[in-house]
């Protein structure tokens, strides 16, 4: 908006204006693009954690924190019911993390619940992005 005015005003600085306009649009889009791949490398990274965490539940599954890391490695993964099952197990295994954990488990449940009242207005992709954005 001001800009323009600017430009509008002054058309001799139109052109300086313009350039500076889309100098910043591609400063943007380079540190956009870095962002995605970096989130993308995140997101891989993640899945292979993952993975590792649920392996050790079925290697050591009467250890409480191979169910904990799996609870955080899918929380993180927004597969909420997920990981509020795997909290359940590890309390039932250690219960000692229930003060922890149970509020933890409540505000799982509670998002999982607005998920999916909101898959019904919203789609998934601009569902994953909201939850990125918030964290």
């Amino acid at each position: 908006g001001r800009l323009y005015q600017l430009a509008e005003t002054h058309p001799s600085l139109a052109k300086s204006i313009f350039n500076k306009v889309l100098t910043d649009t591609k400063i943007q889009d380079k540190q956009f693009r870095q962002t995605k791949y970096r989130h993308g490398l995140y997101e891989y990274a993640l899945l292979h954690a993952a993975q590792d965490s649920l392996r050790s539940t079925q290697l050591l599954p009467h250890h409480a924190k191979t169910w904990l890391r799996a609870g955080d490695a899918l929380a993180e993964l927004r597969k909420l019911k997920e990981s509020a099952m795997y909290y359940e197990k590890a309390i039932e295994l250690d219960p000692t993390l229930k003060d922890r954990l149970e509020p933890v488990i409540e505000r799982l449940k509670r998002s999982q619940e607005f998920l999916d009242k909101a898959r019904g207005w919203w789609s998934s992709d601009t569902l994953r992005l909201a939850l990125d954005v918030a964290g």
